[in-house]
């Protein structure tokens, strides 16, 4: 699965290299989506049983907006923008979705007793979805941010903290890994970052005041094809993610030795979900269920699971 992703990218950037054209494609075994117009896919979809692992005790008093909404209804309606395997993205039959942040928001649903549903749509348009209502809970890669704090309503991080998960680093050339071994050594360079994801935070936050520059992408193929054209000098991923693409770049690429630091997050360190500003109710159920998930090294087990079903290599 993971392969073929890989093998369209670097044939799709070769094609752009020698046209000298950009774009930004979607990978293969993902789909294209067109804004928020998407249609709602059932958690059904991808059928993921969360029977085995334990869940908390949840005691829910009075529920008030959303929260209230959700257990009404009977259902949580979760956006997301599957194109980032392993965390979310969509097999090759162009419906049917998977990924450890879905496995999670499942696990969310059933502790809350509803069903789940998953509207898929541009990163880019994920936050705003929830904004206006139209979806419940945006679940794609969110790092925790200061604007993103004063405009949404976040949830405390979860990560995987044996898988690889909460490791993030940077892809570079083959040829150039010996040449990045501090923040530092990127001064002067170009790092590509998927607008909006944890990414961006890491570079704005640890790489660019030591002197780097960087470009944003609208979705994690255009940083690759930017990287592997020459059009930037890194690209901000996760370590599994990294490491993948090294595996099957035939020499073109390595992961760098250099990693962010998560630990200046604090409570946010890894992956947040958002709600509407002002529901605090909503996040204060997400949180008490993430804190419980991250006592007990639950996402650990959706990551391993996501990593093995896309074919993807596991960091310890």
């Amino acid at each position: 699965m993971f392969k073929k992703v890989m093998n369209t990218m670097m044939a799709a950037a070769m094609v752009l290299a020698m046209t000298g054209c950009s774009g930004s494609g979607t990978p293969s075994g993902t789909s294209a989506s067109a804004g928020t117009e998407e249609k709602i896919i059932p958690v059904s979809a991808f059928e993921y049983d969360t029977s085995n692992i334990k869940k908390p005790e949840i005691t829910i008093e009075n529920p008030t907006g959303v929260l209230k909404e959700i257990l009404d209804n009977g259902v949580i309606i979760v956006a997301t923008a599957p194109d980032n395997p392993p965390y979310e993205w969509v097999y090759e039959d162009g419906t049917t979705l998977t990924g450890s942040e879905l496995y999670l928001a499942k696990y969310i649903a059933d502790i809350l007793g509803v069903e789940l549903q998953i509207e898929q749509m541009d990163f880019n348009a994920v936050l705003t979805s929830v904004d206006t209502g139209k979806t419940q809970l945006a679940m794609a890669g969110f790092g925790w941010k200061k604007d993103r704090d004063e405009n949404f309503q976040l949830s405390v991080g979860y990560h995987s903290s044996t898988s690889g998960a909460s490791c993030h680093s940077l892809l570079v050339p083959a040829d150039k890994v010996g040449d990045y071994k501090t923040f530092s050594d990127f001064a002067g360079k170009t790092v590509a970052a998927q607008a909006s994801s944890l990414q961006q935070m890491y570079v704005e936050d640890q790489l660019i005041p030591e002197g780097a520059n960087m470009e944003l992408v609208a979705g994690f193929d255009q940083g690759v094809l930017n990287l592997t054209s020459g059009k930037v000098d890194a690209l901000a991923t996760s370590c599994s993610v990294a490491l993948q693409y090294a595996d099957q770049s035939n020499g073109q690429l390595a992961k760098s030795d250099v990693e962010f630091d998560l630990s200046m997050y604090g409570a946010y360190e890894g992956t947040v979900v958002a709600a509407k500003k002002g529901e605090e109710d909503l996040i204060n159920v997400i949180n008490q269920i993430l804190e419980f998930v991250n006592e007990n090294a639950i996402y650990d087990i959706m990551y391993k699971q996501a990593l093995d079903e896309a074919g993807m290599i596991d960091v310890d």
